[in-house]
């Protein structure tokens, strides 16, 4: 389980990002699973189970009955404006921990447009999560791209941004 807190200011910031159309950068893999993980909170939120903001919890595969029926047409804006409703102060804090598993082929982002990570070892969590945000075929081109030009791997290595295929395009002189 990893641990995570968010201000609700951040939470607005991003709802109100969002209500103007704008897309989502997570920077990290933990950022990723972190605003995903919110999602599912909020959806749990909204399905009427009992939710303590000082206390979420989501399970590595809680999201897959989470994904059906009603559930399916829950918007990102939906499930994080549940998840504040009623906090508002600034010291207010969405805190939890997180199991979610993000896999290739089962997992579709709901929060996360675009991400700014590095280059993951080939066996681990994390390039499971890169794999799932891009499709596997994408990384392996990208990874072996970056292998022929002398990129660095692992913490200390480049960095990379990848787009959900179906986002919009980054363009950083478009606000």
């Amino acid at each position: 389980m990893e641990s995570f807190s968010v201000s609700v200011e951040e939470i607005e910031r991003i709802i109100e990002s969002l209500r103007g159309g704008k897309s989502l950068m997570a920077v990290g893999t933990t950022s990723t699973r972190t605003l995903e993980s919110l999602f599912w909170c909020g959806v749990k939120k909204l399905k009427g189970h009992k939710t303590d903001t000082d206390n979420l919890h989501l399970d590595q595969f809680e999201w897959v009955p989470l994904s059906v029926g009603d559930s399916k047409h829950v918007t990102r804006i939906q499930a994080l404006e549940a998840l504040v409703d009623g906090l508002h102060a600034p010291s207010d804090r969405l805190s939890g921990k997180t199991g979610l598993m993000i896999t290739p082929n089962s997992y579709e982002f709901k929060v996360v447009d675009h991400l700014v990570t590095n280059f993951h070892a080939p066996d681990s969590t994390l390039m499971l999560l890169v794999s799932a945000f891009l499709g596997a075929n994408k990384v392996k081109a990208a990874y072996g791209a970056a292998q022929g030009k002398g990129y660095r791997f692992l913490s200390y290595g480049d960095v990379c941004v990848f787009s959900k295929p179906g986002s919009k395009d980054l363009n950083p002189f478009n606000g």
